[in-house]
């Protein structure tokens, strides 16, 4: 073989090998505005653009949210994915519902950023912290108040730049988050999520995103 032909076909397997390396992270999330702005606004100051999958939007109920992941793996069946991920909400759901969706994704390996009581509660942690149970309408009543004296905007769930002005208050953010789950912990109630009010573990997403590169390796 002549070294032509050789650095011909060497350039032949080396494009074939990179269509196939990939590496990137599946997400569901449970709404199409205010998480979905966010996470967006994240990867773009991170430099991920492009490596994170959302899975098509389904439904807010967490059974939809998995069932929304699970959908958009049978219908891309060659796609990777080193993590999957489901972001999901309290609310008004009952124990058994969103008890049965953890049991499921774990027994998938696919990781759970919960909150009770709703994803408000991760916004509001980078302002302050909070100990006792706080319904959905205290945390949108409280961000509204932050949001109209700090920087003079209404804080709305169909707002597209939130992460923009919150983005320098992550470690805050992440630090009270773990303090609370330490404070379930200590407790005895961090198995039971949903006796956990206030609580949520997105931190877990956004520490896992701010370590990653995302550099493509072979499958």
């Amino acid at each position: 073989m002549g070294s032509d032909d050789f650095h011909k076909k060497t350039k032949e397997r080396t494009t074939k090998r990179k269509r196939v390396e990939k590496k990137s992270v599946l997400i569901a999330l449970e709404d199409t505005k205010s998480s979905k702005y966010y996470f967006e606004e994240l990867l773009k100051d991170k430099g991920l653009k492009g490596s994170v999958v959302f899975a098509q939007h389904i439904g807010t109920n967490p059974k939809k949210v998995l069932e929304a992941l699970e959908k958009h793996k049978d219908n891309n069946k060659k796609e990777r994915f080193e993590k999957e991920w489901i972001v999901i909400d309290k609310d008004s759901y009952s124990k058994d519902e969103i008890n049965s969706v953890f049991q499921s994704a774990d027994s998938k390996g696919i990781c759970v950023a919960f909150s009770n009581e709703s994803y408000e509660l991760w916004v509001l942690l980078h302002f302050e912290q909070l100990t006792k149970w706080t319904s959905r309408k205290e945390l949108n009543s409280k961000l509204k108040k932050i949001f109209e004296d700090r920087f003079s905007i209404e804080y709305t769930k169909s707002s597209r730049d939130i992460y923009r002005y919150i983005r320098s208050f992550q470690k805050e953010a992440i630090k009270n988050a773990k303090s609370l789950v330490e404070m379930h912990k200590h407790n005895g109630k961090l198995k039971e999520h949903c006796d956990c009010n206030p609580l949520t573990t997105i931190f877990e997403l956004v520490e896992y995103l701010n370590t990653q590169n995302f550099k493509s390796f072979l499958r």
